[in-house]
């Protein structure tokens, strides 16, 4: 798929041996690069990513990664970068083979979102490979208030140590994917709710070291655009004039009528000079409710990217996509029928138990199956995303020469995104990375 990296779909009768020989590649290679927990039991249909590295180093016997890293000219984050199972690891071994660097020749700007609650191990794996880190904590209430869950002080100094810029989410919709227009209105329709808001960021901005806050944007529509545009200049003059930036999150609430796709033609064009970011992001929880459907659609998130291009500069446009699955009972029955989340790996995992064969929809570029355990058990049908709908998203971001990419969410950790994107791009950095190899 690309000069440097391929994507192999497993085809009955493939094993990772008969794989690894044909890309010229050891087994230990793949299974590590990809996370692949049955390396001997693969799945039809499921991905495999093979990358290229443009240098590579032997271990040699009392070789360190401080040396290993010094003496190629790297830093020792950049090693655990290319090489992130050393986060699982005390000790290198002689003969192995260490990624030293890709041969990228693109920058990108990535985010995240996660809660502070983040197994310590899946944040250390994934922070090396972000520029920002959006933490789910805080909640606007009635009349501008904002109200928090969790303790995030770990989790902003662990973002840190890792050179990330840990930036406020803010939102008005609860964890469990709620939503309040009518405490949005108000606050939209009150200078003064919106004034105390501003204030309660920068408190709270202050005190727990955030670089920035993330705002999200929910029910935009033309009736209200004038009304978030007001908005977002009173917050920006009281955040930006105490030197922090302000990146908004957008979720388009895309619509598929007659196979046409739908959503509101906003005017985006103040968003150049107002906010530093705009994500457009759609957000996922963990139920579903609707028809089953691609959890992503490339084409969908093409045609808005061409549609808001037209008013915010690319450079200041930043895509996100899901990565989650999930898992619905069909028929579909509306009112009744839901999807329920599952992570990527449970998805793959789950088509292994069910010897399931893994489809693709080309349109979406999105992954597929249908199963049932059982003769007297319901029919399911699973959308999930996999390696060739990220590597469609790097495409779209090239092309279209974005800011980067945005990921809901990183709860979990899942080795093909990283590789994917570490093999294509170098991650921009605003923050200085820690040179030591402990955490």
């Amino acid at each position: 798929m690309g000069i440097f990296m391929d994507i192999y779909v497993v085809q009955d009768g493939d094993t990772i041996t008969s794989i690894a020989n044909q890309f010229g590649v050891t087994e230990t290679r793949l299974i590590l690069d990809n996370g692949i927990s049955n390396p001997y039991d693969l799945v039809f249909g499921q991905t495999i990513v093979i990358t290229y590295p443009q240098k590579t180093y032997l271990v040699q016997e009392g070789d360190t990664l401080s040396e290993i890293a010094f003496n190629n000219g790297i830093s020792i984050m950049q090693l655990y970068r290319n090489n992130p199972y050393l986060w699982d690891r005390e000790f290198i071994y002689p003969g192995e083979v260490l990624i030293i660097n890709y041969n990228t020749n693109a920058t990108v700007t990535t985010n995240a979102y996660a809660f502070p609650f983040i197994d310590k191990n899946i944040a250390k794996k994934s922070l090396p490979y972000l520029t920002y880190l959006s933490i789910l904590n805080y909640k606007t209430l009635k009349q501008g208030e904002i109200e928090s869950f969790y303790d995030d002080s770990d989790l902003i100094a662990i973002a840190k140590y890792f050179g990330v810029a840990p930036l406020m989410l803010v939102t008005s919709v609860t964890f469990r994917g709620e939503r309040n227009p009518e405490l949005v209105n108000d606050i939209l329709l009150n200078p003064d709710y919106q004034d105390r808001h501003a204030q309660n960021m920068l408190k709270i901005m202050k005190e727990k070291g955030y670089y920035g806050v993330n705002i999200t944007i929910t029910y935009l529509n033309k009736d209200n655009q004038e009304l978030y545009i007001e908005y977002l200049k009173r917050i920006t003059s009281h955040l930006n004039k105490e030197g922090f930036p302000v990146f908004v999150t957008i979720d388009p609430n895309f619509m598929t009528e007659e196979n046409e796709l739908l959503f509101e033609k906003v005017n985006y064009s103040n968003y150049n000079e107002l906010v530093d970011l705009t994500y457009v992001m759609r957000f996922f929880w963990g139920t579903q409710f609707g028809p089953p459907m691609p959890v992503s659609s490339i084409s969908d998130i093409s045609i808005y990217v061409n549609y808001m291009k037209q008013m915010i500069a690319p450079q200041n446009i930043n895509i996100g996509f899901p990565l989650l699955g999930y898992d619905w009972e069909i028929p579909y029955i509306e009112g009744f029928t839901k999807g329920n989340a599952i992570t990527l790996d449970t998805a793959v995992e789950l088509a292994r138990i069910t010897k399931s064969t893994i489809l693709f929809d080309k349109i979406s570029e999105t992954p597929y199956y249908e199963y049932n355990i059982g003769k007297n058990t319901a029919q399911h049908i699973v959308w999930f995303v996999d390696a060739r709908t990220i590597y469609a998203i790097v495409q779209l971001v090239i092309e279209n020469e974005l800011q980067g990419t945005g990921l809901w969410n990183i709860m979990t950790y899942y080795p093909q995104l990283w590789l994917i994107i570490n093999s294509n791009f170098t991650i921009k950095k605003i923050l200085p990375e820690n040179s030591s190899d402990s955490l």
